[in-house]
């Protein structure tokens, strides 16, 4: 009788709140293998390892394997490396296989340095691994290396060999799903406390080459799809599984005529079901009218939080640096001011440090994009090197002089979970400085994004910028300069610039992108979101704000009545939510700053005038009772949402409800 094949597997992804997500990478090689293997009743396949444990728990569930299948990125290498290595040393015919994309393909030798390195692994597989691992297990312990493609190894010489790449899949009718076929059902019962995540493929491939991104090492490929029955068994299995968030590993979400179907379904299952939540797409670089329709279904439905647009840089020579000028900035323009009328939200995603930036480029781009509508959030990403993309090359990093620092992984948000106590860290390679970007520039910019953010996208500042921009006709960028470099006079908003500054040089110096802060939650901040929590704390905000309206008083009023920017400044401060204020409020204003703003937010124009008019502002719809409450429902969860600002109740002539907790008349002193 044959032996029993021991395989082993690890997949090591983030917790998010306490959710992890099912090893779906393992998970399809264990399903093609079963479906196709001519000896699959030889394998016993161990449960995957999913999530960070210590290196010698995972050690313990991993040493009895005779092969084991690792599945990297760059947020679990470090411990992947580690637990391999002792694996090897415990005993030597332990089989390891790496794969993932942070396994390097074979450009500039890069694959065979990642092999010496590492002289424990005995094969790492590039690209799709389907074919691959069912060659690897049906022969093993014999295998023939020579033959098996998409892998390079060293021989027993140690003389490497790197083997041709198969073409890419395009009928995955062989290709089993492992939601469906059972693989996780084991994984699901020796776990049932677990919320489980889920990661979704209903195609694979992009035909985009962005020279940042090695999305699934599929750069420049046609687009394979799943069989539109697969897919919708697959939401059905998300659904009785009772899977709340499902992650859409598409590239290009809304491409294709049938995702608006697909989108239709997983919406039919929210309301008949209540799964998913949320259904999390990557929207389509082009195709404006349908990625349009299938985000607005996504929205109306509740399976989507805003709409991303992942613009990176609005600047044509920097997109052509990076082998985006191919995508359209007008689709986005467009989308964006559809979004608005809507009143769906949406997030512009740009990169800071991309070769072709420079400060002047990035700090106009920011504004360019603000005025064309984005109110709600531009989120900002420090651009890292990842180990597949075209930018990881030595020619493109000496043609664009990328120098890099190597930083921890942290998420924003996260727990000390990202602290190991094995000591051993995951880290990322940050571009620090470019040859359009030296590292002082690098810094003002990095300060210049998390004062944008601070003051406008966390909404601490938003209503008297944005009338200031739209009456005095001043860019955003100089309204954002101004607290950067004529604060020294104000201490409180200097004290923001400077730890801004600082935050910058400890990122150059291998520090953190987030910073951790005891007993704020134990988790990692964003600086803006770190200083609107001080402010609150050290009970300073309304001397923030007074410092605002100085030194905006100071520069705008020869254009805009001084009486406008105190209500202005105060109705945001009131209108701010914080730990203290808990009431509903009627306020009485002098102009009509709100409605104005409100035409603002929706590209409308505004008529500001003086007239009497009632605000009520909504707090009890938000209830928090102590300060961690608030930082985490409004600080952490608002981040997105919008939550930061109050709702209300606007009128001219409307009747309130007299037994209301405060009347406030909001006169300028």
């Amino acid at each position: 009788m044959n032996k029993k094949i021991i395989v082993g597997s690890a997949q090591i992804n983030n917790g998010f709140s306490g959710q992890y997500y099912l090893p779906y990478s393992i998970g399809i090689l264990q399903a093609y293998v079963l479906h196709n293997s001519k000896r699959p009743e030889l394998y016993q396949f161990s449960s995957t390892i999913y999530k960070r444990l210590l290196l010698d728990e995972s050690f313990e569930k991993l040493k009895n394997s005779h092969i084991v299948f690792f599945s990297t990125y760059v947020w679990n290498l470090n411990i992947s490396l580690a637990i391999a290595k002792k694996l090897k040393e415990y005993n030597k015919d332990i089989f390891i296989v790496f794969g993932g994309p942070s396994v390097p393909d074979n450009v500039a030798d890069r694959a065979e340095k990642f092999l010496r390195e590492n002289t424990f692994i005995d094969v790492i597989v590039h690209q799709e691994g389907e074919r691959t691992t069912l060659k690897l297990l049906d022969e093993f312990p014999k295998n023939d290396l020579g033959s098996t493609p998409n892998i390079s190894y060293l021989n027993d010489e140690g003389v490497f060999f790197n083997n041709p790449n198969l073409k890419r899949l395009r009928d995955f009718s062989d290709v089993p799903s492992p939601y469906l076929c059972g693989v996780f059902d084991k994984i699901i019962e020796e776990n049932p406390n677990e919320r489980w995540l889920a990661s979704w493929e209903t195609n694979r491939g992009c035909p985009f080459s962005c020279a940042f991104c090695d999305w699934g090492s599929a750069t420049a490929s046609k687009v394979s799809r799943m069989d539109l029955d697969r897919v919708y068994r697959e939401l059905d299995w998300f659904s009785e599984h009772k899977v709340e968030f499902i992650f859409c590993c598409d590239a290009n979400f809304g491409m294709l005529p049938r995702d608006y179907e697909i989108a239709k379904k997983a919406a039919e299952n929210k309301k008949k079901y209540g799964y998913p939540h949320v259904l999390s797409v990557q929207n389509t670089k082009n195709a404006r009218d349908r990625a349009y329709k299938v985000q607005k279904l996504l929205a109306e439905t509740g399976l989507s939080k805003g709409v991303t647009l992942a613009m990176q840089s609005v600047d044509p020579h920097t997109l052509k640096s990076i082998k985006r000028d191919n995508i359209s900035i007008e689709d986005y323009s467009e989308l964006q001011k559809r979004f608005a009328i809507d009143n769906i939200p949406t997030y512009t995603e740009f990169i800071l440090g991309l070769p072709g930036d420079t400060y002047d480029v990035f700090a106009n781009g920011v504004s360019m994009v603000i005025e064309a509508g984005q109110h709600n959030r531009i989120q900002y990403n420090n651009l890292s090197i990842l180990p597949n993309a075209e930018m990881a090359k030595p020619e493109y990093i000496k043609e664009y002089e990328i120098l890099t620092s190597k930083n921890p992984i942290v998420n924003a948000h996260g727990t000390l979970d990202e602290t190991p106590e094995d000591g051993i860290f995951e880290t990322q390679e940050l571009v620090i400085s470019t040859k359009s970007l030296p590292k002082e520039k690098w810094i003002n910019t990095r300060v210049y994004a998390s004062m944008s953010e601070f003051l406008y996208f966390n909404k601490l500042l938003q209503i008297p910028l944005l009338l200031i921009h739209k009456i005095c006709k001043v860019s955003f960028r100089d309204l954002f300069e101004t607290f950067i470099f004529e604060v020294n006079e104000y201490p409180i908003l200097k004290s923001i610039k400077d730890n801004f500054r600082i935050h910058a040089e400890e990122i150059i110096k291998g520090k953190p992108e987030f910073v951790f802060h005891k007993g704020w939650l134990d988790i990692y901040w964003p600086p803006g979101e770190l200083e609107f929590i001080r402010l609150v704390e050290n009970k300073t905000l309304k001397n923030f704000y007074d410092e605002c309206y100085k030194i905006l008083n100071f520069k705008y009023s020869k254009n805009i009545n001084s009486e406008i920017l105190k209500e202005a400044v105060d109705l945001n401060n009131l209108l701010l939510r914080t730990p203290e204020k808990k009431n509903n409020e009627l306020v009485k204003l002098n102009y009509n700053i709100y409605e104005v703003y409100s035409d603002f937010l929706k590209n409308k124009k505004g008529n500001l005038k003086k007239e009497k008019n009632d605000l009520e502002i909504i707090r009890n719809d938000k209830n928090f009772s102590n300060f961690e409450e608030w930082l985490q429902k409004v600080v952490w969860y608002g981040h997105r949402s919008g939550d930061y600002i109050s709702k209300t109740n606007y009128s001219k002539n409307k009747n309130f409800p007299e037994k209301i907790s405060k009347i406030k008349n909001l006169t300028v002193n």
